[in-house]
């Protein structure tokens, strides 16, 4: 066999090596995304207790334009409250403030979003959201898409219908269409958006969903890797049980200032989730906000509750 044939032959191999490794699927999917909580935007002057309403704006202002600053996000979910009181110019002055972010955002309802008696009902809300964003295509307040392969994002919405309250509910057939999704998405890697946590961070009757265990056995019923990301209580928490992750975030409007980013990993055999804790950088507010809030560290977590890697083994 001559020289010129053996490199010809050489080369188809080579070839035939790299065209045979691009066709295989990828078993490595990354999302990266931005979770804001508890902004209690506010137009008013004074200031409540430890949030400090009259400076919302601009610590909302600082938070998007971080996250502008950050490659390769997905998406921007805000996980309830993201009003203080629910009034048409409240939720008008926060999608303003939003629709400067440079990537698709999303909402979840939370106990300060919406009204029974007033204008803001969820109803209004919906209309509201798809008139100001481009990117609320749902016609309800629990909704559910798919951000990228390997990943199903679920909004859920546990603000009660009646009356005023600080606790969660889950209706029947919000569940009920909660379990159907989780039935068609066994072999995705699972996020969960909802204000009120499932496993909250510490001990307030008057915070916790009412119906948990419904919901638990909902979710128990499946071995993907579920993550379920919060807000409510204002503080820094993550803690994994079996295949799901809880995710707690403190809240923009009082101390700790902070937010997060979160990357995940879906690998063949396992799912990695890099968190990275963003403090505000108007350190005056900070600092201000620290002195109002009591037990302020119970609200700043510890460092594994915001800059840390979590595995979760696929089964």
């Amino acid at each position: 066999m001559n020289k010129l044939l053996k490199d010809c032959l050489y080369i188809l191999f080579v070839v035939a090596v790299l065209f045979f490794i691009s066709g295989q699927p990828s078993f490595s999917r990354t999302l990266k995304f931005a979770q804001i909580s508890d902004i209690h935007f506010s137009t008013v002057r004074e200031d409540n207790g430890y949030k400090l309403l009259s400076k919302t704006k601009p610590l909302l202002e600082d938070a998007i334009c971080q996250i502008n600053k950050e490659k390769g996000l997905s998406f921007v979910m805000i996980t309830g409250d993201g009003i203080d009181r629910p009034n048409k110019q409240s939720i008008e002055g926060l999608t303003d403030v939003l629709n400067t972010l440079h990537y698709p955002w999303y909402y979840t309802l939370g106990n300060h979003d919406t009204t029974t008696d007033g204008y803001l009902t969820k109803k209004n809300i919906v209309k509201i959201l798809q008139e100001k964003n481009p990117n609320y295509t749902f016609n309800s307040t629990y909704y559910t898409f798919k951000p990228k392969a390997g990943f199903r994002l679920i909004v859920l919405d546990g603000a009660k219908n009646k009356g005023i309250s600080s606790n969660g509910i889950l209706p029947k057939e919000e569940l009920v269409w909660l379990d159907n999704i989780l039935q068609k998405s066994k072999n995705d890697v699972v996020l969960i958006f909802i204000h009120f946590p499932l496993l909250p961070p510490f001990e307030s009757k008057h915070h916790v969903i009412l119906n948990a265990n419904e919901f638990k056995a909902v979710l128990k019923k499946y071995k993907m890797p579920i993550a379920i990301f919060s807000g409510h209580y204002h503080a820094a928490k993550i803690t994994k049980r079996g295949n799901i992750l809880h995710v707690s975030t403190p809240t923009l409007a009082g101390y700790p200032n902070a937010f997060r980013i979160i990357e995940i990993d879906n690998k063949r055999n396992k799912v990695i989730f890099n968190f990275k804790f963003m403090e505000t950088n108007l350190k005056d507010l900070q600092a201000k906000t620290k002195i109002l809030t009591l037990g302020g560290a119970k609200y700043y977590g510890k460092e594994k509750d915001r800059n840390t890697t979590i595995t979760i083994e696929k089964k």
